[in-house]
């Protein structure tokens, strides 16, 4: 059963990733024109691995964890026309059951970036969700110590869409977000970043 669980696991995750590699490569406009839709971060490389300060703090309940959760920077450019709000979030490839730990909405069309830490706390910039673990602002990378040092990949996805910035209410976990973003989404950016805990 557990074994059984593990696979499913390692293949859900890996067609996962191998999406968000097809809507990367479908970012770019053919015949070489200038890139559709696209995320980007200055904390870390897409592809590549991130720092650990953007991993979770040690604490009584999570002594696992070793970083300053400081959320990375993120920008985006080149959105569809007439998106009016954009929504921001980060899932978990692997770890046990399938989690989203960022969670944010209602980002307003003219807001283009945000910067280290800025998502880590509320702000008037977005509306804060409910992620798998605590409320919607960035909760970090934490491994558990079980898994050793194999490699987990955080998977940023932000979309726009032509719902109104205050047009949906706080507190939504990423189900119930994917839920009202039906029929309303128009066009997404993906950009993954690989975490590993350091080795002893």
């Amino acid at each position: 059963m557990i074994r059984a669980k593990l696979k499913f696991t390692a293949m859900a995750a890996g067609a996962l990733l191998a999406g968000a590699a097809g809507l990367a490569f479908a970012a770019q406009a053919p015949g070489g024109g200038a890139p559709g839709f696209v995320l980007t971060s200055t904390s870390f490389d897409d592809g590549g691995f991130a720092p650990n300060r953007l991993a979770y703090t040690k604490s009584p309940q999570s002594p696992d964890c070793f970083g300053e959760n400081v959320s990375p920077q993120l920008s985006w450019a080149n959105p569809a026309p007439g998106v009016k709000s954009y929504v921001l979030t980060m899932y978990e490839a692997e770890g046990g059951p399938a989690h989203t730990d960022l969670v944010v909405y209602g980002i307003a069309p003219n807001v283009t970036s945000f910067t280290e830490g800025e998502l880590s706390r509320g702000s008037p910039k977005f509306v804060e969700g409910k992620g798998f673990r605590t409320m919607g602002t960035w909760r970090g990378m934490c491994p558990p110590a079980n898994v050793g040092t194999s490699v987990h990949h955080y998977v940023f996805r932000i979309r726009g869409t032509d719902l109104d910035p205050a047009g949906l209410p706080p507190g939504l976990t990423a189900d119930e977000l994917d839920l009202q973003l039906r029929g309303h989404t128009k066009g997404q950016a993906i950009l993954v970043a690989k975490y590993r805990r350091p080795v002893p």
